[in-house]
C-alpha cells in the first residue's frame, strides 16, 4: 500500500490545510464537540480564514465529504493494477480503512467510527443525506464498472453489475457499523465472510481456486 492516505507531504494551499484539520478535530472532538475554532486551531489558521472559504460548520463538513472522495479515487488509482479482482478487493480494503498509519496518525477503527458519526447527520440533515445519497451512487458505480469488466475477461461470473454493488456496498457499511458501535472486534471476522462471497459468489472457478 502507498502511504498517500489519510494524508502525505505538506498540504498545498489553505484549503487542503483545513481539509486535514478538520480530519484530526473529529477524530479528536467528534461531530458533537468539532467547531470551527477547534479546526481553525488545528490549522494554525484564523477564524476569518474559514469563512472565506465556508459558510459554516454544515458548509465545510459537506466539503470535507467531497475532499475525501476525492482523496479515496486518488489513492485506488495509484493502488489499482488493472486485475478485476484485485482492484475489487483494494477497493473494499479502502472503503474499510486498509491504510497505513503512521505515527500521529488515527487507527483504522477512529477513521472509521468518524465515518459513520458523520453519516448519522443524514439522518436528520437533508444535506448530509443527499450528499451521501450522492456518495453511495458513486460507490455503486465503481463496483459495478469493476464487475463488468471481470465478467468480460471471464474473472467474474455473468451477474446483474449493478445489483451486486449494491449489495456489496450495503454490505461493507454494515461492516463500518458494526465495527463502529460494537465492543468487540468483528471487523476481521466481517472480512473474511465478505472474501469468502467473493470467491463463492462472484469469481468464476478456476480464478477462486488460483
Amino acid at each position: 500500500m502507498t502511504d498517500a492516505f489519510p494524508f502525505a507531504g505538506e498540504p498545498e494551499d489553505s484549503h487542503e490545510a483545513i481539509m486535514r484539520a478538520t480530519f484530526c478535530a473529529l477524530q479528536e472532538h467528534g461531530y458533537a464537540g468539532l467547531s470551527i475554532q477547534r479546526i481553525a486551531d488545528k490549522a494554525d489558521l484564523s477564524k476569518s480564514t474559514f469563512y472565506h472559504h465556508f459558510d459554516g460548520k454544515e458548509d465545510l463538513l459537506l466539503s470535507f465529504l467531497e475532499f475525501t472522495l476525492e482523496e479515496f479515487d486518488r489513492v485506488f488509482q495509484l493502488e489499482s493494477s488493472g486485475d478485476p479482482a484485485t482492484d475489487l478487493q483494494t477497493f473494499f480494503g479502502l472503503l474499510l480503512g486498509d491504510f497505513p498509519t503512521a505515527d500521529g496518525m488515527p487507527e483504522q477503527e477512529d477513521v472509521l467510527a468518524t465515518y459513520v458519526e458523520l453519516r448519522a447527520q443524514a439522518v436528520r440533515n437533508p444535506d448530509f443525506r443527499a450528499k451521501f445519497t450522492e456518495t453511495d451512487q458513486e460507490f455503486t458505480d465503481r463496483i459495478a464498472a469493476l464487475i463488468e469488466e471481470g465478467s468480460e475477461d471471464g474473472t467474474f461470473r455473468d451477474v446483474d453489475a449493478e445489483r451486486t454493488a449494491q449489495f456489496l456496498l450495503t454490505t461493507l457499511e454494515g461492516i463500518t457499523l458494526q465495527n463502529a458501535t460494537r465492543d468487540d472486534n468483528p471487523l476481521p471476522q466481517m472480512r473474511e465472510a465478505m472474501e469468502s462471497y467473493i470467491e463463492n459468489e462472484l469469481l468464476v472457478e478456476d480464478h477462486a481456486e488460483s
